[in-house]
């Protein structure tokens, strides 16, 4: 089986929330980039291929979801999976808004285990063993 490392781009303003998705994600086996906020997402995404977005809908510069609606028109924005996430429960609005899913804050390893295997071929990289374990 051949492993490919899942590049993950995570929108998020507050800077406890973005180091505890990298580490968690990083734990999971993946490469992940921050963005601060939206404007800086569109960026990021624009030099490089992700496999999932996670976006944060509520920051500063530009919002989550017109960073989604940028994105979205961009030819790989229409393919790439992008998960709202926030703390306040609004999946009529995200999926409004062009994301795919919702996934609330706090960030979970149960939560993000499920976005990866849903969005992305992260599964098939998982390996059994101690690398598994809970975060």
């Amino acid at each position: 089986m051949s492993t490919k490392t899942i590049r993950v781009l995570v929108a998020e303003d507050d800077a406890a929330n973005a180091q505890v998705a990298r580490t968690m994600l990083e734990r999971l086996g993946c490469m992940v980039h921050v963005a601060v906020n939206g404007a800086e997402a569109i960026k990021l995404f624009s030099e490089g291929e992700y496999e999932l977005i996670l976006m944060d809908w509520q920051m500063p510069v530009m919002d989550g979801f017109e960073a989604t609606a940028r994105i979205r028109n961009m030819p790989r924005g229409r393919i790439t999976p992008i998960v709202g996430t926030t703390a306040r429960m609004a999946r009529a609005e995200c999926l409004a808004a062009g994301m795919d899913d919702l996934m609330p804050k706090p960030f979970l390893t149960k939560n993000l285990r499920w976005e990866l295997s849903r969005w992305t071929t992260w599964a098939d990289n998982v390996q059994p063993g101690p690398a598994r374990q809970e975060c």
